[in-house]
């Protein structure tokens, strides 16, 4: 759900923390199945493209399914990028198991996985493991996000700056004026013509 005209709550931490949670996951399973992390600006580089593309998906509130679409989709681009920039471990066998990152999809699709290696035990409980890792950092992200958007929701109120209130054009006010039996006259300490004699009210004998 889009927030209307209104700031969207921890942007640049929930951006962050997706960033930070697939770079982590792809570079570990790189290394784990015997590929070799690029250098240290090229892996600078990826973080911050992968920081990017997170920060344009956090502008919506980010559940488990999207969640797990957005890591596991980078996982794939990330071992890719990885495997492009960087390389086998030298003394790594040549037909050794090598993970292709993430090349589980959330919806079980293997891809860039060639058969052969699909019948080494050791592949496939590598791919099984990380498949795993995957749903829940993206369980744990989504459990975030929920937090973060409840947490804002609350805080909203208590540091929402006071807006100003415009009258409405069509409630004109009437000029106040006075009564024309009090009216003030415009010489000071003058008082209005009296009647002079004694009260009425009063009965003489």
């Amino acid at each position: 759900m889009r927030a209307n005209h209104a700031r969207v709550p921890f942007h640049s931490l929930r951006a962050a923390l997706f960033a930070t949670t697939a770079v982590t996951l792809a570079a570990c399973a790189h290394v784990v199945s015997g590929g070799q992390l690029p250098g240290s600006g090229i892996l600078v580089a990826i973080l911050a493209l992968t920081g990017l593309a997170c920060t344009a998906a956090t502008r919506l509130r980010l559940g488990f399914p999207a969640a797990t679409a957005l890591l596991g989709a980078g996982q794939v681009v990330l071992h890719e990028a990885f495997t492009a920039f960087g390389g086998i471990v030298p003394g790594a066998p040549a037909g050794g198991p090598h993970l292709h990152g993430t090349a589980a999809l959330p919806g079980g699709t293997l891809v860039h996985l060639p058969a052969h290696e699909l019948e080494s035990p050791v592949a496939l409980l590598m791919l099984a493991g990380h498949a795993l890792a995957t749903l829940a950092c993206a369980l744990l992200l989504a459990k975030g996000e929920d937090a973060l958007w409840a947490l804002a929701a609350w805080l909203r109120p208590l540091i929402q700056l006071p807006t100003p209130v415009t009258p409405d054009a069509g409630a004109a006010t009437k000029p106040v004026c006075w009564p024309a039996d009090s009216a003030p006259l415009p010489w000071r300490n003058l008082r209005p013509d009296s009647r002079r004699g004694p009260p009425a009210a009063v009965v003489l004998p």
